[in-house]
């Protein structure tokens, strides 16, 4: 694998996003600047402006820093990630009737649906031009196209298992492989997409682009896990604490009772999560009972997935400069 003195390339920020949003897509010859401000650019800069982890657009930079480059990535690369990542989050809000995002009411609450599922949409749309317009060769750049196009592919099958997969219709010992495919498909797509982007952009041989994937798609489930674990114990919000429950759906504090638990008490859970689902019962009383069954130490897998991801990252790549970046990434996630 190779090695170099690799740079510490910098986060996304909001303010780059938004920047990068009103430089390339200004209102259209004849459309009014305060009507294009409404429909779209308007909406789509208030969503991004909002605080969060960026790490998807940071793991891009990672990325190219593995396979030995000493620069930076084209901005646009890391940007074109967080930027699909946002309208999965907006069209996942709609889809599961969200209230809140990033510590603010969900965008389909504050502008509707139809204009806020358009803007969602053309976010996945959107990286596609900037994909045109990096310097690399024609056929990095198709495979870049390549990439995007079945992660979008492969989140929103992943989407259609969340949204359709409800515990009350799974066997005790179908939990946990159906909740590892819907993470894998939808935030690990997308995770190890960003990884895959970075190393590909970057000329990577195969070996280094399929160690960054495998790594991206293990911190995407790794992330989905901590995700799941805030919304039962209230990390994630009171709004939006315990909304996984109370709909029903696959999560990872499930997955793991149903490994923990003798059957008879998971089974037990279980009928109070139908119950539940339906409108009867007290979603708090199943959320303490829930996470008191996973143990003292209930973030312990999200730690040791992490740590996992991160070894196997090392083993593969050796002494690395950027490995450094890497762990104190992880860190900060399980931080935050």
């Amino acid at each position: 694998m190779p090695v170099a003195n690799a740079i510490s390339p910098p986060r996304p920020s909001a303010e780059t996003l938004v920047g990068l949003l009103r430089r390339i897509q200004p209102a259209p010859l004849g459309v009014p600047k305060s009507l294009w401000n409404s429909a779209l650019i308007g909406p789509v800069s208030e969503f991004l402006n909002r605080p969060g982890k960026r790490f998807r657009g940071r793991l891009v930079s990672l990325a190219w820093s593995l396979t030995g480059r000493d620069d930076n990535p084209p901005p646009e690369l890391p940007l074109l990630v967080e930027l699909l990542h946002a309208g999965s989050l907006i069209v996942d809000d709609i889809e599961d009737g969200s209230i809140q995002r990033r510590g603010k009411a969900a965008l389909h609450r504050m502008i509707g649906v139809p204009t806020a599922l358009n803007i969602g949409n053309w976010l996945y749309f959107w990286p596609q031009t900037l994909l045109r317009g990096l310097d690399v060769p024609e056929a990095t750049e198709l495979e870049l196209h390549r990439l995007w196009a079945d992660a979008v592919r492969v989140c929103h099958e992943g989407q259609a298992l969340d949204l359709t997969a409800r515990i009350g219709d799974l066997h005790p010992s179908e939990v946990i492989s159906v909740c590892r495919v819907i993470s894998e498909c939808k935030t690990g797509a997308l995770m190890g997409m960003a990884a895959e982007l970075g190393a590909t952009a970057a000329g990577g041989d195969a070996d280094v682009i399929a160690a960054a994937r495998t790594f991206g798609v293990r911190v995407g489930v790794a992330l989905q896990m901590q995700n799941d674990l805030g919304e039962l114990t209230g990390a994630a919000g009171p709004i939006k604490h315990p909304e996984d429950l109370i709909h029903g759906r696959i999560t990872w504090p499930w997955a793991w009772a149903s490994e923990r638990l003798p059957a008879s008490a998971f089974d037990a859970l279980q009928m109070r999560g139908v119950k539940l689902a339906t409108g009867t019962g007290d979603a708090g009383a199943l959320a303490r009972d829930l996470l008191a069954a996973l143990g003292p130490d209930p973030i312990g897998p999200v730690r040791a997935a992490l740590e996992e991801a991160h070894h196997d990252l090392a083993a593969a790549f050796g002494p690395h400069p950027a490995l450094a970046d890497v762990r104190a990434e992880l860190d900060r996630l399980t931080r935050n």
